[in-house]
C-alpha cells in the first residue's frame, strides 16, 4: 500500500495538518517558560527574569525576550547570560518538546488519521478497477489492517497513560490551591 518513491511536499504538509488538527483534538494548550540567568563562579544559577507565556504570544513577540537578555548582558557584562526554554503544556503540566509522550501521542494520532485515509484510497480504487477484489482476501490489507489495529491499540495505551497523568496533576493543583491562605 506504501508507495516506494520519493516523498514530495503533499505529504510532507499533509502529515503536518493532521499534527495539528491531531493536537486541537487532543487540547494540547502550548505553553513555555522562559529564563534568563547566569551562573556564579561557584555554580549557583542566578535566575535574572523568568515568564510563564503561550507558546504563540512567545513566538510573536520573541523580540521583548531578546530585548530583554541584551539589557541584562548590558548589566551584568562579566557574566555569560544564558537563555533557557521549556515547552510544557498547560493542561497537563507535560513536557510537550520533542520525543515527549504529548508529542508521540499527537504524531500517532495523526498517522492513524492518513493511514486511515490511505486504506480508504486503496479500497475505492481496487473496487473500482479491479473485478476481482475482494478485501477479506487481499494480502496486502490484511497485513495492512492489523498493523493499523497494533497502532491504535499503542495509541490508546498512550492516550490512558497521559489521561491519568493529566488527572494527578489538576487534582495536584487543586491541592496547591486549597493549601494558600
Amino acid at each position: 500500500m506504501k508507495k516506494h518513491k520519493q516523498e514530495d511536499v503533499s505529504d510532507w504538509m499533509e502529515e503536518a495538518r493532521e499534527l495539528a488538527k491531531a493536537e486541537r483534538e487532543l487540547q494540547i494548550d502550548k505553553w513555555v517558560i522562559i529564563s534568563i540567568e547566569y551562573r556564579k563562579k561557584g555554580g549557583e544559577r542566578i535566575v535574572l527574569h523568568r515568564y510563564d507565556l503561550p507558546k504563540d504570544l512567545h513566538e510573536k513577540y520573541g523580540w521583548v525576550i531578546r530585548w530583554r537578555k541584551a539589557r541584562c548582558q548590558c548589566l551584568y557584562p562579566r557574566e555569560s547570560i544564558e537563555l533557557y526554554h521549556s515547552y510544557y503544556d498547560k493542561r497537563t503540566g507535560m513536557n510537550t518538546g520533542f520525543n515527549s509522550c504529548l508529542s508521540k501521542l499527537a504524531a500517532s494520532k495523526a498517522r492513524i488519521t492518513i493511514a486511515k485515509k490511505r486504506e480508504q484510497e486503496y479500497l475505492c480504487f481496487q473496487k473500482q478497477n479491479n473485478l476481482f477484489f475482494d478485501e477479506n482476501t487481499d494480502e496486502d490489507l490484511i497485513k495492512f489492517r492489523e498493523k493499523l489495529k497494533k497502532k491504535e491499540e499503542n495509541y490508546n495505551l498512550l492516550y490512558q497513560s497521559i489521561r491519568h497523568a493529566a488527572q494527578r496533576h489538576i487534582s495536584g493543583q487543586k491541592n496547591k490551591e486549597s493549601a494558600l491562605p
